[in-house]
């Protein structure tokens, strides 16, 4: 059992690695070569429009589902960890991929997708206070954050059977979306504190 989720990380991770949604938007026409180079879907959507977004959607879907597969079919005896394993790793190698220039930074699918397979409902939450929060800030990031940490708050919180190694999958994965925003996360907070000192000043 232990080779064979072994075999489920090893092949979550190299998957997670290739940088697919890069991959596939050198292949696409430019909308607008003035715009910044793609690596978030924002990015996409200025520099290929609708057509990159939507096929880097299907993209990440489709190696997403090959992901859940593998881990379905390594872990037959457990197939429900298996597979939020594999996708747990397949985040992890879209996080920290085995070289920095593979990083793709597209990194919302696998989550949204180990977060609908454990609770559907938990997934809704998380995902209306993904939207809220980036309503009112436009940031990606925190609203990543916010989203993770509900997620979390609320398996708790409602009862649900989130527990033992599907609670500590689910937390290692809240920590792996959120890993990626670090350094944007700090520099939001940072800029905010300093937003607050300017006014406490004026006052």
């Amino acid at each position: 059992m232990i080779i064979r989720i072994l075999l489920i990380i090893i092949i979550a991770y190299a998957l997670g690695c290739i940088p697919l949604p890069s991959l596939i938007c050198s292949k696409l026409p430019v909308k607008d070569d003035q715009a910044p180079a793609a690596y978030t879907y924002p990015q996409v959507m200025k520099r290929h429009g609708w057509l990159g977004v939507g096929l880097v959607l299907v993209g990440d879907v489709i190696r997403a589902l090959l992901i859940i597969l593998a881990g379905g079919l390594l872990l037959k005896d457990f197939p429900g960890i298996g597979r939020r394993t594999a996708l747990l790793f397949g985040i992890v190698g879209q996080t920290l991929p085995v070289t920095n220039a593979m990083r793709a930074r597209h990194g919302l699918v696998f989550p949204a997708l180990l977060l609908l397979w454990t609770d559907w409902r938990l997934f809704l939450i998380a995902l209306i206070v993904f939207l809220g929060v980036y309503v009112a800030t436009k940031r990606i990031s925190v609203s990543t954050l916010a989203a993770a940490v509900s997620f979390i708050i609320f398996s708790l919180v409602l009862g649900t059977w989130l527990w033992g190694v599907k609670l500590i999958l689910a937390v290692l994965a809240a920590a792996a979306l959120v890993l990626p925003y670090w350094g944007n996360l700090r520099r939001y907070f940072s800029d905010l504190k300093k937003k607050k000192g300017k006014g406490e000043e004026t006052v």
